[in-house]
């Protein structure tokens, strides 16, 4: 099962472990049904993201090498760490595959295992952006702050202060991309929590091969973005 294929399959129609649960969704009563909201949510979350990039693109190319501005966008050189957080973001999302496929055949420790791993290696993830992060601040692309009054001609002016980002707007658009990349990761890593929750509760709850699967059509998600956005970064 590619990953192509678990974006766009109907896991209502999953046999295996709680087949006849999914028949029954546990979404009844509420005024809306998990699948088309995730759906709804991820093209929503798709523009989002096809925003940053129109707009990176646009900076690129008119005040970088080839444009026609100030030229002040600068070549960065790609960390290690950012090709190792992509190895296992997408070890990550293997691994809610593996758990997708166990919950559809019923195999129900190897998907708690599988669901176990694919968590943890998104927090590894996570925690990598992190130090990723550091790393950067490290090499002199920083977030600088000015404390106190901003003042022109001597003259104080009540403003608050001003957050920058010093270097070259390149790395002004990988903290940003890390950032809004980040906080969906963390959303991700919610609903994780809640399907360990109910993979590991005493009977199988009704609808958990649903979960699971749309968990890990989430994950799959995050991780085609980021591929993208790093390929993006990728062209400076």
């Amino acid at each position: 099962m590619s990953v192509i294929g678990t974006l766009t399959e109907k896991p209502w129609l999953t046999p295996g472990i709680d087949a006849a649960a999914i028949d029954r969704p546990d979404n009844d009563g509420r005024p809306f049904d998990p699948g088309i909201f995730l759906g709804v949510f991820l093209g929503v979350v798709t523009a989002l993201f096809l925003l940053i990039a129109s707009a990176y693109l646009m900076r690129m190319g008119v005040h970088g090498p080839l444009g026609h501005g100030a030229g002040d966008w600068g070549a960065i050189t790609e960390p290690p760490l950012l090709w190792a957080n992509t190895a296992i973001l997408v070890l990550s999302s293997l691994a809610f595959q593996g758990a997708g496929i166990a919950a559809g055949r019923g195999a129900r420790r190897a998907m708690r295992i599988t669901l176990i791993v694919g968590g943890a290696l998104g927090i590894a993830f996570l925690v990598g952006q992190v130090v990723l992060w550091r790393e950067l601040q490290a090499s002199g692309y920083f977030l600088a702050i000015h404390s106190g009054l901003c003042t022109v001609s001597g003259d104080p002016l009540a403003q608050p202060a001003d957050l920058f980002i010093s270097g070259n707007p390149a790395i002004a658009f990988l903290y940003l991309i890390m950032a809004v990349h980040g906080l969906h990761i963390v959303g991700g890593l919610v609903a994780w929590g809640r399907a360990i929750r109910r993979a590991f509760a005493g009977t199988v709850p009704a609808g958990l091969a649903r979960s699971v699967t749309l968990c890990a059509r989430y994950w799959h998600f995050l991780l085609l973005v980021w591929l993208a956005m790093f390929g993006l970064l990728l062209m400076t």
